[in-house]
């Protein structure tokens, strides 16, 4: 175990970073309710948030009569949220989003550059170098207002975030540098997670979730998951935790995954590996609803439509749906039973299919039951609304802990 002691830069900093989370998490709040709440003298409190409020990070707003002595008054203090803008690149398979927010998660823009499968390193920092700066100057943004560009990133990244030790194909290569490449062409403080944590942790930002443990799974094109323990995102012990969409489900005979292995979660129970499942048996005879829905034309099958032939007797296009959610529920029930979180969080447009989301919620019922008769999964109250600014989130989630402090050039 690593005993250390921290010099008195390090807890002012400290310090700094609770008041943000704070007021982050409350709206607004009086020096008076700092300092209970952080068990600090109103003094010191009162030292810090002025040193703030002259930074321009923090103002002054409403004042509120005391709940103590007779006739005080307490001014409440919040954080300055349009003033600073943070960035996000996220990289995902064939795409590049680049995007910015206010510190309060309201987007200023937002670009989706398409790109080809297995991007070389080179080639993404010549588009992030190239149209970040633009839009940063379309949209008038002072340099001195950037908090940092954070950057999500699909695949297994590693304990300190400084690489993409494997994206699955959204980039050529493994073990990129990819943290000190973007902060070195583009001069901001840089900082990297998983994109499916970095989704995760813009979910607990905007609903300042109060459970100290959620297992967020998001089904899109894959499966991905995250999980929290005492209020922290896990990572684990190489960066893995949690690609729950590479849980080996199939022993043999199982399809290759873009991982490179073979029979995971995702090549049975992803929203692609339905959409693939159910056109190789598409035909008038196998699944007359699907083909009258989609007019003979193969090239017409969507989700919903698979939902929706499902839902009207079309048994064989039923019977891949059935597998993939029962599959999911299986693995689902796995990390429930080890982990025991306070609750799953959905998130994923499969979600947003009534069929689909009632089946899975059948399966999840079926050898668990947590007595009070309520789902204990249930899809986030964010749902499909985060995309442009989970990375954006990890740049004000390193903001946060710096104490609010904007460094350049990592």
């Amino acid at each position: 175990m690593n005993h250390r002691g921290d010099n008195m830069s390090t807890v002012k900093r400290y310090n700094r970073s609770v008041i943000l989370r704070l007021l982050h998490e409350h709206g607004g709040l009086s020096r008076k309710r700092i300092a209970e709440e952080m068990s600090l003298t109103p003094a010191a409190i009162t030292m810090i948030v002025s040193e703030m409020i002259g930074e321009g990070l923090l103002s002054e707003g409403a004042t509120l009569e005391s709940s103590g002595t007779a006739g005080r008054k307490e001014i409440m203090v919040n954080i300055n949220f349009k003033r600073f803008v943070a960035l996000g690149v996220s990289i995902n398979l064939q795409e590049l989003l680049l995007s910015a927010t206010s510190l309060d998660g309201t987007l200023v823009f937002s670009e989706s550059i398409p790109c080809r499968a297995e991007l070389p390193l080179p080639e993404a920092l010549e588009i992030i170098g190239t149209r970040l700066p633009a839009l940063i100057t379309a949209h008038k943004i002072p340099r001195e207002t950037i908090v940092g560009l954070g950057v999500g990133v699909r695949g297994t990244v590693d304990e300190n975030r400084s690489k993409s030790v494997n994206s699955f194909g959204a980039l050529a290569g493994t073990n990129l540098p990819l943290t000190a490449a973007i902060a070195e062409r583009t001069g901001f403080y840089t900082t990297m997670d998983n994109n499916v944590r970095s989704m995760f942790r813009a979910h607990m930002f905007f609903s300042s979730e109060q459970e100290s443990s959620l297992f967020f799974i998001r089904c899109e094109k894959g499966i991905g998951g995250a999980i929290s323990a005492d209020h922290r995102i896990l990572t684990g012990n190489s960066g893995m935790c949690s690609e729950f969409g590479h849980m080996p489900i199939v022993e043999t005979g199982g399809k290759r995954c873009h991982c490179g292995k073979t029979g995971c979660l995702e090549t049975v129970a992803s929203p692609m590996a339905i959409c693939e499942d159910v056109s190789s048996i598409y035909s008038a005879e196998g699944t007359p609803r699907l083909y009258a829905l989609t007019g003979g034309h193969q090239d017409r099958v969507t989700l919903p439509l698979i939902m929706d032939a499902a839902s009207m007797g079309d048994l064989a296009v039923d019977a891949i749906v059935q597998n993939a959610a029962s599959k999911l529920s299986s693995a689902i029930k796995a990390v429930v039973y080890t982990l025991d979180p306070a609750r799953v969080v959905l998130y994923g447009s499969i979600f947003e299919l009534p069929y689909y989301y009632e089946s899975l919620q059948a399966h999840l019922r079926v050898g668990y039951d947590r007595g009070d008769g309520s789902d204990y999964a249930q899809k986030s109250r964010f749902n499909l609304q985060l995309e442009e600014k989970a990375s954006c989130v990890t740049a004000i989630d390193a903001f946060y802990k710096n104490g609010g402090y904007v460094l350049y050039d990592r």
